[in-house]
């Protein structure tokens, strides 16, 4: 692969991007966020990039009467596979639409989110979303309430194993949030700190 193809990590140095951007997100992340932000409120959450259910399992622990709908556009053995969110007509909305989308697909995925919930739309990602002209642009004409930096590194792991070729807890060298979009809200982003 040349070097568009590759990232740069915590402790390896370079190595080759997944085919599908597929970094799955520790469990513990995800609860640290419920933590500090409510989503009691919800009835129904929609994870369209759930890969093998990293983020819907804390969901489902954490508001067992609710609906969690698991979907991928690749079949990696949770929810349902072979189905690309971009193209998806799920013909409803949902109260919550959360996940960690493949970053280069993320604004799409944004969008769209934005068309498919009722209420919020969250999104784990580097916190270098913030950059560019472009995404200025999405910042700008949507309703962007939070964003919750997370305070120590959290490591995505890679096609979702949770030990490196090393036998090693991945390690990152990127900062990763939450953002939290709310429709309605109109006042400025709100930045917190996940402890």
């Amino acid at each position: 692969m040349g070097k568009n193809h590759q990232i740069i990590t915590g402790g390896k140095g370079i190595r080759d991007r997944e085919k599908y951007d597929f970094y799955a997100t520790p469990k513990e992340a995800t609860e640290l966020f419920l933590k500090h932000h409510d989503l009691g409120y919800a009835n129904s959450f929609l994870e369209p990039a759930c890969g093998m259910g990293h983020i819907s399992d804390v969901l489902k622990k954490n508001f067992p009467h609710a609906e969690v709908a698991s979907f991928d556009l690749i079949d990696r053995g949770y929810g349902i596979g072979g189905v690309d969110y971009l193209t998806k007509n799920f013909g409803r909305k949902f109260d919550v639409v959360i996940t960690n989308p493949p970053f280069k697909h993320a604004q799409e995925f944004i969008e769209k989110a934005l068309q498919d919930s009722k209420k919020s739309v969250i999104m784990f990602a580097k916190i270098q979303f913030l950059e560019t002209v472009k995404r200025a642009e999405l910042f700008k004409n949507t309703h962007l309430k939070y964003v919750y930096v997370h305070s120590k590194r959290v490591s995505p792991m890679l096609e979702g194993k949770p030990l490196n070729e090393e036998g090693k807890p991945w390690s990152s060298a990127m900062c990763f949030c939450w953002f939290v979009w709310e429709h309605g809200y109109e006042g400025e982003p709100i930045i917190k700190f996940l402890i």
